[in-house]
């Protein structure tokens, strides 16, 4: 890269606010350009420049709006911008090596578990988190490169679409603590089975720093591997989950409590989204609290506040002793099948009803995955099933001679019969993925 002489326009760089989203540029900060798939930050340095008289940009030298401003003293050429900022994010993870950093993966319950550690530990010292769900080959380091030194415990999530991102990425990160929240079906179709999708999350156990540690989940298929994987790099390890094992443990009291027990303390939790992800991500933040030596009994408080985003799991109730639990946000082949099983296992006197959507990004597994969660739902005896969405039929013709339930080819068709799902002296579950569009309807109808 070649430095302009406007070396005042440069003081305190790495202090400076980042941005790829020209709309989200301010005065005095640094707009990266990138070219994505739909759009071309590019197209957007002279509106930058012409608004913003103390920003710098940074654009790549082979891109045919470069040149055209090549010769301007706020705007630097560079061959990758992807490459530099994960060369800047290296230099701001080396500049905060004495900062302590988390780094999350797993298929589900990333971004709520980060949320929720960022939340609890904000209250113990300074704290940061990526941004949104930033959890990608761009997101990851942008928010690397906006952390400011001051943040003691650093929260990040590391996502993937292919083998060999989560290397990448936690490779840049180089988390002291790292965590696996689950394994399940979410990428299903883009790695074509679930022992590649274990594989690619492992690959976090590689990169945490010597002596460092790894929170894995004892209930996953894939635990003695990654056991074997994380004892291999001499890592401490702390588990979570159900089995008495577990550094950290629980079972359900009722609808809405659960005991918790960790070493030798037990104490109760009133649940507000009683969703196994949800469960998961208490245990863990619990886990990192006792790990470290932060006052697990205060934390319990804001804990038993923190309200889910819609459709992660959300318990709400209604008049004529109706309650729902909206877990319409996402759904896998493994996540539905734990959801049946825990719903229709959940203490209550209520009739069960069962509400699914299709399950997305499944490619050409789509079909049998849910011809099995038909097979599947064999096992139970609910009141009700309703089916909504093109692959759900699938589900509907192993179950529809069996017991009482009926499909929706749409949404919108089911939308017209939402009210009658709502029966008296009910417990209802909606499980879908977010793309159904069932999420974005009961955001309508419930809240």
């Amino acid at each position: 890269m070649k430095l302009n002489k406007t070396f005042g326009l440069f003081e305190n760089f790495l202090n400076k606010n980042f941005f790829i989203d020209s709309r989200d540029v301010r005065e005095d900060s640094v707009f990266i350009c990138i070219k994505g798939l739909n759009d071309d930050g590019h197209k957007y340095i002279k509106p930058v420049l012409n608004n913003y008289k103390k920003t710098i940009i940074i654009c790549e030298k082979k891109s045919k709006y470069s040149y055209l401003y090549k010769k301007n003293q706020r705007v630097l050429i560079c061959q990758s911008t992807k490459y530099f900022m994960k060369d800047l994010a290296l230099i701001k993870r080396y500049l905060f090596n004495e900062n302590f950093f988390i780094g999350i993966t797993g298929s589900s319950g990333k971004t709520t578990l980060k949320e929720m550690l960022y939340k609890v530990l904000s209250k113990f010292d300074s704290s940061y988190r990526s941004q949104k769900s930033f959890n990608n080959d761009i997101g990851l380091p942008i928010s690397l490169i906006n952390q400011k030194e001051k943040s003691k415990y650093n929260v990040y999530e590391l996502g993937m679409n292919k083998l060999g991102e989560i290397d990448y990425l936690s490779k840049i990160l180089k988390p002291n603590l790292g965590i696996i929240t689950n394994i399940g079906d979410a990428h299903l179709g883009k790695l074509g089975s679930i022992a590649n999708i274990a594989k690619a999350k492992s690959e976090i156990i590689k990169n945490i720093t010597k002596n460092g540690t790894i929170i894995l989940n004892r209930e996953c298929k894939f635990f003695n591997k990654f056991e074997n994987l994380a004892r291999n790099k001499k890592l401490k390890i702390l588990t979570f989950g159900s089995d008495k094992k577990s550094t950290i443990n629980y079972k359900i009291i009722n609808f809405n409590k659960m005991q918790i027990k960790i070493r030798n303390k037990k104490f109760n939790f009133k649940l507000q989204n009683n969703n196994i992800n949800n469960i998961n991500n208490l245990l863990v933040c619990f886990l990192v609290l006792d790990f470290l030596n932060l006052k697990t009994h205060s934390a319990k408080k804001i804990l038993e506040k923190i309200k889910n985003v819609n459709g992660r799991g959300n318990i709400i109730k209604f008049k004529n002793k109706v309650e729902v639990i909206d877990d319409s946000y996402n759904s896998n082949p493994s996540s539905l099948k734990r959801s049946i099983s825990d719903f229709y296992n959940t203490r209550s006197k209520k009739k069960k009803i069962l509400v699914i959507g299709d399950m997305l990004e499944l490619g050409r597994h789509s079909k049998k995955e849910h011809i099995d969660i038909g097979k599947y739902l064999l096992k139970y005896n609910f009141f009700r099933v309703y089916l909504i969405g093109k692959e759900s039929k699938n589900i509907f013709e192993q179950i529809n001679t069996t017991f009482w339930c009926k499909y929706y080819s749409s949404i919108d068709k089911f939308s017209k019969d939402f009210e009658d799902v709502l029966l008296a002296n009910c417990m209802i579950m909606f499980k879908a993925s977010n793309g159904t569009g069932l999420n974005k309807l009961l955001s309508k109808k419930l809240y």
